[in-house]
């Protein structure tokens, strides 16, 4: 006779769960099978079967009674939590396998497993709290220790980082610990237990020795490019003021600014913490910076972020006033040739510096200066010291007075009026788009009778002084 398929045992015990019970011995048996694709069906039938059971409240820890006290039930129940059992070594022995398809579904076959007995106890236990498996989770961790491999693999480090992303310890000022256990438990105070959100299940002192050892770790393996740019992101936002020492992550950035490019734009912010807050010297970092502010900045995938960590670096009043007229004089320049959603930000982000340093509004108006053609200002000179900024003027931002888009126009009329009391929020501007201009543009009311030629034409294509009208002729 023919053995009957997976499907069709699976759908036997679903139709007598007690008739039909040895389904299960029959497809554990095929756990043993060489060939990937019946163990597994195999495995995925047997899950089916045991997450049955474990919300029926078939698979429990019975009271200890005498056998010949026990009933059917009973002795089914005990049967079925030995088949339980054994199924949960016959997986950590899958994790092994040849295979990488099989071990992937035996790890979530176990996982899937201690979802449902979280919510549906084999051992009883006091109160409605959810009761995690921990036994179930020591032996899959001991299993995980022991095939640890010093190499990391790409997968590994992928698997890893959307982990540590989600690691944000507040401050120590800020840390509510409160001393809980990680998985409630029968013994966990039950005022406790029904609070959901507890607090942290850790003091502050572990929690920052945990994250220091596994940072300093973490930068001494192989990093990917897309791995190496989350750290810059990620270690100055939420690690570097938990460290013990952060200078020790020096070389990391100093490097990495050094790089130049997307690295280089990402590594500002932990390289300016490291000089602000642990005097870290570093006396080109503002040459370095200023080298940054090229047309690409504007197409670059972290122009917001930059733009932001600009505004902050540049906001101290200790900064001197000749480099900072670099500074907007570079940004000057570079409304000739930004794209339009980015213009009103560079204009409000000018005006911003004005307010910061009043000396800087003698770049408004300098006579002496009106165009390119008698323009101090070297934009090829890398030290901003030197590029004679401070003897220049804003005849770019004049010459945006005339821009098609009434925004930047409107912007740019700062030039010929009193400077606002108030700095601009730069912010909301940081992440404009030409569908967003569009948008802004198509609503502003345009006044009626707007003329749309200079002179009025006579006939069809005959206009005065128009090249155009020799061109086309009426046939």
């Amino acid at each position: 006779m023919k053995p009957k398929t997976t499907t069709e045992l699976l759908r036997d015990f679903k139709t007598d769960k007690i008739k039909n019970a040895n389904v299960i011995l029959e497809l554990m048996k095929r756990l043993e099978d060489t060939k990937v694709e019946s163990l597994t069906s195999a495995i995925e039938a047997l899950c089916a079967i045991f997450i049955q059971l474990l919300i029926e409240q078939d698979i429990k820890v019975q009271s200890k009674v005498p056998d010949e006290l026990k009933t059917a039930k009973d002795k089914f129940m005990d049967w079925i939590l030995k088949l339980y059992d054994e199924m949960h070594q016959k997986l950590l022995c899958l994790l092994r396998h040849d295979a990488h398809s099989v071990q992937k579904l035996a790890m979530c076959t176990l996982l899937q497993f201690m979802q449902t007995e979280g919510r549906n106890p084999v051992r009883k236990n006091s109160g409605e709290v959810y009761h995690f498996p921990k036994y179930r989770l020591h032996i899959l961790s001991d299993m995980i220790k022991k095939d640890k491999k010093k190499n990391k693999t790409d997968v590994f480090m992928n698997n890893l980082f959307p982990l540590l992303e989600q690691i944000d310890i507040p401050l120590e000022e800020e840390y509510n610990y409160k001393p809980c256990k990680l998985f409630l438990d029968p013994e966990c105070d039950q005022e406790m237990a029904a609070d959901p959100v507890c607090g942290f299940t850790i003091s502050y002192d572990k929690a920052q020795k945990a994250l220091n050892v596994i940072w300093l770790e973490i930068l001494k393996f192989p990093l990917s490019v897309d791995l190496y740019r989350r750290c810059l992101i990620l270690i100055p936002e939420r690690v570097m003021q938990h460290l013990y020492n952060p200078v020790r992550f020096t070389n990391f950035f100093m490097e990495s600014y050094n790089m130049g490019g997307a690295i280089s734009l990402l590594a500002l912010q932990g390289v300016f913490i490291l000089i602000n807050k642990h005097n870290l010297e570093y006396p080109d970092f503002y040459t370095k910076l200023y080298a940054l502010l090229e047309p690409n900045i504007f197409h670059a995938k972290y122009k917001p972020r930059f733009f932001i960590l600009l505004d902050k670096f540049l906001s101290s009043s200790h900064i001197p006033e000749y480099l900072v007229a670099a500074f907007v004089k570079r940004l000057a320049r570079l409304t000739l040739v930004a794209p339009a959603p980015s213009l009103v930000l560079v204009l409000k982000f000018i005006v911003n510096l004005l307010l910061r340093f009043p000396g800087l509004k003698k770049l408004i108006h300098n006579p002496s200066v009106k165009g390119m053609e008698d323009d101090p200002y070297d934009a090829s000179e890398p030290d901003p010291v030197r590029s004679k900024a401070s003897e220049s003027s804003l005849w770019e931002v004049a010459s945006l007075q005339n821009h098609v888009l009434p925004a930047v126009s409107k912007v740019a009329g700062f030039i010929n009026k009193n400077l606002p009391d108030m700095e601009h929020d730069i912010g909301c501007h940081v992440e404009t788009t030409y569908e967003e201009v569009f948008e802004y543009t198509c609503k502003i009311q345009v006044h009626d009778g707007v003329a749309t030629t200079f002179h009025k034409p006579r006939e069809f294509f005959i206009y005065e002084d128009n090249k155009i009208s020799s061109a086309w002729a009426l046939v």
